[in-house]
């Protein structure tokens, strides 16, 4: 492969690493299997890039791929118990692709509704999400009691949640 098409593929690769997890997260049930099958998906795409058309969007082109993995890791994994029958794991793989637009569609709207509020509120929403640090730490570096910081974030989840609804319903 030349170096543009392998500059391309990690590229593209990289851009939907996390949504292919998420979909192969959906086929099975454990967060360290969807790792290791995404890896062996990545290695699958990386030999088949060649046959990849850039004119088409890649994640699906790129599920296709994870989905044979998910069905050969169920087959190594056939002695374990699984947690869903092979008939749910397609119905599943059918619908992402559904699912996952309407997450595109929530995501984006959650991320116009987080530039629409107060800086302090939309500062309190990163620090908590973002740094993954519990009310407990944050109260201290705020200054405030962990029943007000929870009540505050209450607040502002409750507005965000409003404001995606009539994002969406806008667009709709």
């Amino acid at each position: 492969m030349d170096d543009d098409r392998s500059r391309q593929f990690v590229m593209l690769f990289a851009r939907h690493e996390r949504d292919l997890y998420r979909y192969v997260l959906t086929l099975l049930p454990s967060p360290a299997d969807a790792e290791d099958v995404v890896q062996e998906a990545a290695a699958a795409l990386w030999q088949n890039f060649a046959s990849f058309d850039p004119d088409r969007p890649f994640l699906p082109w790129a599920c296709r791929f994870a989905y044979h993995q998910v069905l050969n890791f169920r087959r190594r994994q056939k002695t374990h118990r699984r947690m869903f029958s092979d008939a749910a794991v397609e119905a599943l793989a059918v619908e992402w692709p559904e699912h996952a637009r309407d997450a595109d569609s929530r995501r984006e709207a959650l991320d116009g509704c987080l530039g629409k509020l107060p800086s302090a509120d939309r500062d309190l929403v990163r620090l908590r999400y973002a740094s993954e640090q519990d009310v407990a730490v944050l109260a201290d570096r705020t200054g405030q009691t962990a029943n007000a910081l929870y009540k505050s974030l209450q607040r502002i989840r409750k507005s965000l949640m409003d404001c995606v609804t009539r994002t969406l319903a806008e667009e709709r």
